[in-house]
């Protein structure tokens, strides 16, 4: 037998297997192979059950998704290899909802819980099929969705949900959310104005003059009032608001429309602080991702894609709608650009920050 083979078998028979202690027995020792069992009284991993560390308590965390957290397990005999943690989450009539392993000893819950709603949960080590010893339940109530009550957010879309509102389209897996007519959008409404801050995302799948079939300009992203978002006149003439444009008269032109609190078109503070390009650095293609990126605070706003400047304005007055609304698209103009795919939603503010 090889020094090699020798070394894994003495922490396997460490981690796996119950041990006796030493006897004066003449009887040899037979190791006992472990079960194929998964009850928390039959553990087959000889290492400490984790620490359930949050949440506990019943206890409601601010934002979502939940965060489980864990301490590591430990093993007392041996070096401790490179463990996974099974997470399992219950809701109220202890019925599973969630069962993942995972590299860490935290798990951000993926299943769609009910806001308010009391659950519980456990986590345990495990390695290469041997199974440690569940930690004690913990409990917590569903928390709101991740943008809710804040001025951030990050929405991955590649999961199949969304934290925001979804209006339409449909989700495909690993990619992200599809856009599948003009009325289209999800919303992301902010419970505070985020006057100084950056929104990113990535969007694929559409070329250049998509709204050219429809005698329209079609738009990528809307921002503005969320009370004007119920109809196109009431959004069209708002003094509050930002549309970010993919014009159908030429291949690689664009627009941007945004107020500051006026619709003055000569560029006054509050006004429509608008720009027009009829042939920009960007070649539009459907297999190609594109990487969007506004940025705005009390001087002005600038818009980029795939790190090229596109847009920049200056201004001297906040953009501060009352109800503060991102969203993707344009539903309320039926100019949301249809077939685009979009993921990776991510607002967040600057610091220091003024508000």
């Amino acid at each position: 037998m090889s020094r090699n083979l020798i070394a894994v078998t003495g922490v396997t028979v460490l981690l796996g297997l119950t041990l006796a202690c030493t006897s004066n027995s003449s009887t040899p020792l037979t190791p006992t192979p472990p079960a194929t069992v998964t009850p928390a009284s039959d553990a087959t991993l000889k290492v400490s059950a984790p620490v359930a560390q949050s949440p506990v308590g019943g206890v409601k965390p601010a934002t979502g998704p939940a965060m489980l957290v864990v301490s590591a397990s430990t093993a007392p005999f041996a070096a401790t290899p490179a463990l996974q943690y099974r997470f399992q989450v219950f809701n109220a009539a202890n019925a599973m909802v969630e069962n993942v392993v995972v590299n860490s000893t935290s798990h951000a819950v993926d299943a769609d819980l009910t806001v308010n709603a009391a659950y519980t949960w456990w986590g345990r080590a495990e390695y290469q099929g041997f199974v440690g010893p569940w930690s004690a339940k913990a409990s917590f109530l569903a928390p709101e969705s991740a943008f809710l009550g804040v001025s951030t957010f990050a929405d991955p879309l590649t999961t199949g949900k969304t934290v925001g509102q979804q209006r339409g389209g449909t989700f495909i897996p690993g990619q992200g959310w599809q856009a599948l007519s003009q009325n289209d959008g999800i919303d992301y409404d902010l419970q505070t104005n985020c006057h100084d801050c950056k929104l990113e995302f990535d969007a694929t799948n559409f070329g250049p003059q998509e709204g050219l079939p429809f005698e329209k300009d079609s738009k990528w992203v809307s921002m503005g009032d969320a009370s004007a978002f119920g109809s196109f006149q009431a959004f069209r003439d708002h003094p509050w608001k930002m549309h970010l444009v993919q014009r159908a008269d030429y291949p690689r032109g664009m627009e941007i429309i945004w107020r500051n609190g006026g619709t003055d078109a000569d560029g006054g503070d509050p006004g429509d602080h608008r720009i027009k390009l009829t042939d920009t650095p960007i070649t539009f293609a459907s297999s190609t991702i594109y990487h969007f990126v506004l940025d705005w605070g009390p001087l002005g706003y600038t818009v980029s894609v795939n790190g090229i400047l596109v847009f920049e304005e200056g201004w001297d007055h906040w953009f501060e709608p009352t109800n503060h609304r991102v969203s993707l698209g344009c539903y309320p103009r039926g100019e949301t650009m249809v077939g685009i795919i979009y993921r990776n939603i991510k607002l967040t503010k600057h610091v220091p920050y003024v508000g």
